[in-house]
């Protein structure tokens, strides 16, 4: 991942606005970056958690076959598929665990959570959600009624259908799926972990004490926080098998990001292989509608809403194209509780090249 310049603009609308009014002054979160391998260890159980593109050769290859394999056990359909997009929740464990380092140490730690505990792990951002929370909490605790309106919610919010398994199909799916991922990623979670420790060794962590939000951004190459009182503390967890992109989840006054490790991190690969970073950003540029939400983005900064709408297009569909914007180092988004709005990275459009310059008149 090319390490790019950070610097903001003001927004002609937005200028210097990074912070909702009533949260002036929150004071700043403490930063911390942790390598341990039990987070990656979960995303790459999960089946939809990254890119084969921005892995290398070697591992492309290992993924396929493991995920092929893990099917297999776990037999095809939406409960399958459900239960190896929520195991990567069960990273939220870690987070008050720092004892829990490693794959088998994760493994241990979920076999001995009871199925309740162990739902409300896999649910817990749902539970913490202010609009989604109370429904939930009823769900987990086992109204059939609240836990089939949380699917109907959620299949609305996402545009698609989320949450379909049962919490026990749920539990169990996710114990399965880490026993049965546990010996394959033993095999290469010592190299795994070497390249974990090369990204936060690259990271000056002591300059996020002066701009924590800063680091955060150049970490997650594009992610802005805005300063809240209810966040104290932004865990930065380096993942290999999540590249390229960003994991976000709250658990309590802790914001949690498994973040893309940097090309400079990984294993020595052929010499003509060329930097990942280089293909998304030009996997990026390559769309029209891409380069359309660059050239409004140009213009001022945007909510996913007007995107959609300028576009005419849906907001998942929208919510794809930014994905792979961010992914590229073209696009920063700025988080505002439950609000988002998105900023053209001048800064990477200059090394983009000429013709896109002139393009965006930037």
């Amino acid at each position: 991942m090319a390490q790019t310049s950070n610097r903001q603009r003001s927004s002609p609308t937005r200028p210097g606005g990074l912070v909702r009014p009533g949260l002036a002054s929150p004071g700043l979160p403490a930063v911390e970056l942790d390598a341990r391998t039990g987070y990656d260890f979960l995303i790459s159980a999960c089946n939809d958690c990254g890119e084969l593109e921005d892995l290398l050769p070697e591992d492309r290859t290992w993924l396929e076959e493991g995920r092929a394999s893990l099917a297999k056990k776990l037999g095809s359909g939406a409960s399958a598929d459900a239960c190896m997009g929520f195991v990567t929740e069960i990273g939220r464990l870690l987070v008050g665990r720092p004892e829990v380092r490693t794959a088998g140490q994760v493994v241990a730690a979920v076999d001995e959570m009871s199925d309740g505990l162990l739902i409300e792990t896999l649910l817990g951002e749902l539970l913490e959600d202010s609009d989604l929370g109370p429904t939930a909490r009823r769900a987990v605790d086992g109204d059939a009624e609240a836990y089939a309106a949380l699917q109907t919610q959620l299949e609305q919010l996402k545009g698609m259908p989320v949450l379909t398994a049962t919490p026990k199909e749920l539990a169990d799916g996710a114990r399965r799926i880490v026993h049965a991922w546990l010996p394959r990623y033993e095999g290469i979670e010592g190299r795994i972990g070497r390249m974990l420790e090369r990204d936060v060794s690259a990271r000056p962590l002591n300059t996020a004490a002066a701009d924590p939000f800063a680091f955060v951004e150049q970490a997650t190459n594009g992610i802005r926080l805005a300063a809240e009182t209810r966040v104290r503390r932004i865990v930065l967890a380096p993942s290999y098998f999540g590249r390229p992109y960003n994991s976000l989840t709250r658990v309590g006054q802790t914001e949690l990001i498994c973040y893309p490790i940097a090309d400079g991190a990984l294993d020595a690969a052929d010499r003509l292989t060329p930097p990942s970073s280089a293909i998304r950003l030009y996997r990026a540029l390559g769309d029209e509608s891409r380069l359309r939400i660059l050239r409004l983005l140009a213009e001022r900064d945007r909510y996913l809403t007007e995107l959609a709408t300028e576009l005419e297009l849906s907001k998942p569909t929208v919510s794809h194209h930014l994905a792979a914007l961010r992914s590229a180092g073209l696009v920063t988004v700025t988080q505002q509780g439950s609000l988002s709005y998105y900023t053209l990275r001048r800064d990477r459009v200059e090394e983009a090249g000429m013709e896109l310059n002139s393009y965006l008149a930037v």
